[in-house]
């Protein structure tokens, strides 16, 4: 069967080395690409992207623009994708939103192609699905921005909701200002989006400084979008009439596919090559990092774990590092520690010679993983505070203490995207063999995963068991 395999599970074994010359080529940035594909429907004109990662999100969000009309190919080998949206023939997002998160980045830039073109008055919204991280993720700010720039009534359904237009309000002035009560990446790209082709002014204040938000800003202004404020916390949108226009656009390189490689070699006191990378996105991790080794008893010289050979190669050499303090991480939006990475952090941190600590005022349901790092021998604990009764860093604050540990071999299973990494990780820490199930949330971010983890000396097995998620229709019969 032709498309992207999900094993049921794979196996580690681990305890072992990295190949001497292992390298991984970073893949274009998830947390990106995602919006970029949905800006495909604000122009009826072919769209190209380059870099794009194969990952079953990538694929899902295409089976869904084919299934609103859109011609979607894609070339996975040399990580082309092809989306003309000349028409959209349907208003309801597919059952396939259940399999990921971003599909609500289609909610605002459906109906602004609507409000431009006048296919459709409404739109049937599908909730998405995704990683939950302990709980249900709410989808409050998407909605929100909905009424804020659009002036939709919404209609409850059986786990969907309806958005329409009301005539009176059709072309009627909206509410100028959008803004959070804490930073979203989710809702700054998604503001973008639907925001790109309104003719007013509007502003989004506390907006995401995350990397992708300002890649994405300049992508949607090569398509003729009037938005100003890249890199700030307050994005405007000068207006424009109509559609935006096509061209073709290279997606920016995954910084947390960078750091979550990088950790891994640093856990398994290792070396590793990392082509592609782009330094300036990964400033939060490698600074972490850097002072994790500074204050460690490094034998080598201060900066020689990170090399620069060329601007597209990074070397990173742990082999020099043998004990070091544990540290203490408070995860903050960029240019802050990443919350996407701080389960990756745990396995690393229970290498130290003390006791680690980890406060996430960002996420504070990501604490899944515990439990299962349990099975490895990882000892945390976890609280979540909140500033009513406790004096913290934020609102509400995850908690999460991290001891020294033995880290062991154990059968686990995955539960979100960055954790299932993080059992990798410490399956490769371990000595013997480790078995873990649901693998699919990580293949949601990080393409060719078992393959990068063979090639780069980790003996990982997939199950032969497992499923299929369909391929796009291929290029090459585009061309």
């Amino acid at each position: 069967m032709s498309g992207l395999f999900i094993p049921d599970y794979v196996e580690i074994n681990g305890g072992g080395y990295l190949h001497p010359d292992a390298t991984v080529e970073i893949s274009g940035a998830k947390n990106e690409v995602l919006g970029a594909m949905a800006a495909a429907v604000l122009t009826d004109q072919p769209v190209e992207f380059h870099n794009v990662p194969y990952i079953s999100d990538v694929l899902n969000m295409g089976h869904m623009l084919i299934e609103l009309g859109a011609d979607v190919r894609h070339d996975p080998e040399n990580k082309i994708l092809h989306i003309h949206a000349q028409n959209i023939t349907s208003n309801q997002l597919s059952d396939t939103a259940d399999e990921f998160r971003a599909s609500y980045y289609l909610w605002g830039a459906l109906l602004a192609r609507f409000q431009n073109t006048g296919e459709f008055n409404s739109l049937r919204i599908k909730m998405p699905g995704g990683c939950g991280f302990s709980g249900s993720r709410k989808s409050d700010y998407h909605l929100e921005l909905l009424r804020n720039t659009f002036r939709v009534e919404e209609t409850l359904g059986n786990n969907y909701i309806e958005v329409a237009f009301p005539p009176a309000e059709r072309n009627c002035m909206t509410e100028p200002v959008f803004a959070t009560d804490l930073m979203s990446h989710g809702a700054t790209m998604h503001w973008l989006l639907a925001n790109a082709t309104r003719s007013e002014f509007k502003v989004c204040y506390n907006a995401s400084l995350e990397p992708e938000v300002p890649h994405l800003l300049g992508i949607l202004n090569k398509m003729g979008a009037n938005l100003r404020g890249t890199a700030t916390t307050a994005i405007t949108n000068l207006g424009r009439d109509g559609l935006l226009r096509g061209g073709s656009f290279a997606i920016m390189p995954d910084r947390m596919e960078t750091g979550s490689y990088v950790l891994l070699a640093m856990a398994l006191r290792d070396s590793i090559r990392i082509s592609g990378m782009d330094s300036s996105s990964c400033r939060p991790w490698y600074n972490s990092m850097h002072e994790i080794i500074m204050r460690s008893n490094m034998k080598s010289k201060p900066n020689s774990f990170y090399k620069s050979p060329s601007d597209d190669l990074a070397y990173f050499d742990f082999l020099g590092l043998q004990d070091f303090p544990g540290r203490r991480f408070v995860m903050s939006p960029f240019p802050g520690k990443e919350t996407d990475l701080h389960q990756i952090w745990t396995p690393v941190l229970a290498e130290a010679t003390t006791g680690s600590e980890i406060y996430d005022p960002v996420w504070t349901g990501r604490h899944a993983h515990l439990p299962e790092l349990a099975k490895f021998g990882i000892k945390t604990s976890h609280t979540l505070y909140n500033t009513e009764t406790e004096r913290t860093v934020a609102n509400k604050t995850l908690h999460i203490s991290i001891k020294p540990s033995k880290i062991r071999s154990a059968d686990v299973t995955g539960m979100d995207l960055r954790g299932t990494f993080a059992l990798m990780v410490a399956a490769s820490v371990a000595s013997g063999q480790s078995r873990i199930t649901k693998p699919g949330y990580a293949l949601r971010g990080y393409p060719n995963l078992i393959r990068n983890l063979q090639s780069i000396g980790i003996k990982v097995k997939a199950s032969k068991e497992g499923t299929f998620v369909p391929a796009l229709p291929p290029l090459s019969n585009q061309r």
